[in-house]
């Protein structure tokens, strides 16, 4: 003999706000775990995904931007430590030639004066690396951000497919199709109760 015992009972309850678009059961019905139950309104949910998505791929192209950037004054560096160890060099050469009399002042002055420039220049170049570096790392902060909004979004458009969480029993609905839910709700949409099967060993008699 079989028979079937009640045993847990689960109250569905929404994890967003929304309207209620569709009932995919029937009262009374036995369901799957996993079974949709209720669709609420999915388009608000869908618009913020698209927006968090859109974010997240203009996060990336700022980040790449960036990392181009850097990657280019990088060997603006070098040429100019390059450039300003030679302005530096003729600086002092014409230093020495200006007190032998070789060249004039005006001459030692243009030496001094080109290494003056090569020397801000240089730290001009660093500070934009070091810029850079500050905006590649902004850049990163910010994708990050922009996945953790998307993979919210993504949660959230999920919890618009409310399905049955346990294989059992659905009684009525508490809300009809056009109705407004909102997350986590003290009235439940609907409550399933589990069946638990329980056999019965039994001796039947062979006497008619």
């Amino acid at each position: 003999l079989y028979s079937s015992a009640a045993s847990d009972v689960y109250k569905r309850q929404p994890q967003v706000s929304g309207i209620i678009q569709k009932r995919l059961f029937t009262e009374g019905s036995d369901v799957k775990e996993d079974d949709l139950l209720y669709q609420i309104d999915p388009a608000p949910f869908q618009a913020a995904y698209d927006s968090a998505m859109a974010n997240l791929n203009a996060a990336r192209k700022a980040a790449d931007r960036s990392r181009a950037a850097l990657e280019a004054s990088l060997p603006s560096v070098i040429r100019q430590q390059a450039t300003l160890d030679l302005a530096r060099t003729n600086r002092q050469r014409f230093e020495d030639l200006v007190q032998e009399g070789a060249v004039s002042a005006s001459e030692r002055d243009q030496a001094v004066t080109e290494a003056n420039v090569a020397e801000a220049t240089l730290k001009a170049i660093e500070a934009q690396v070091k810029s850079d570096r500050e905006a590649v790392a902004v850049a990163d902060a910010t994708i990050k951000q922009a996945e953790a909004a998307l993979q919210t979004a993504r949660i959230n458009l999920g919890y618009t497919r409310i399905k049955a969480p346990i294989t059992g029993r659905i009684g009525k609905s508490n809300v009809t199709v056009g109705a407004l839910v909102t997350a986590l709700q003290p009235t439940s949409l609907a409550t399933i109760q589990q069946l638990d099967p329980i056999y019965v060993d039994a001796t039947q008699s062979s006497v008619n």
